[in-house]
């Protein structure tokens, strides 16, 4: 489980994808990046951080999930949960884009039989959410992202 040769490899892809995802993004006005490769949707989130008092806005691999939307805290399989998760359970509310459309909305963390199906999906939509849960020994952080303002 988990070591931190791998974290090291993988927080640097992960780093380096999300400054070139944010890049590609803003320089296309948010007509590139909306999807990850293979389809996947890609959900931008906008959370209040839980120590800096600032907004925080994160790309995320989503999947539908009642009428909203289904995210997790995988980290790309490090150990670390990523900061968005706390900002998320500090502070529940925020916004969602999707596809160039700004939401409110509310960031609820689900367990049991919500959190299998959500990450069973997001599995199916990124193969490599399976090898996430198999590589770490913390729980994955799963949440429903529910939209209270339609554009």
């Amino acid at each position: 489980m988990g070591s931190k040769s791998y974290d090291l490899v993988w927080g640097s892809v992960l780093r380096t994808t999300t400054v070139l995802h944010r890049g590609i993004y803003a320089l296309s006005r948010g007509k590139l990046g909306r999807r990850f490769p293979g389809g996947a949707q890609v959900v931008w989130i906008t959370t209040l951080g839980c120590r800096s008092g600032d907004w925080r806005r994160t790309p995320l691999l989503a999947v539908p999930d009642s009428g909203g939307w289904g995210i997790a805290g995988s980290n790309a399989g490090q150990e670390k949960i990523p900061g968005w998760v706390f900002n998320a359970r500090a502070h529940g509310q925020g916004q969602v884009e999707v596809d160039g459309e700004v939401s409110e909305a509310v960031f609820t963390e689900v367990q049991g039989e919500d959190a299998v199906r959500i990450y069973t999906a997001l599995g199916e939509a990124w193969s490599s959410y399976r090898m996430y849960q198999r590589n770490i020994a913390r729980e994955i952080p799963v949440f429903r992202v529910t939209m209270l303002t339609r554009p």
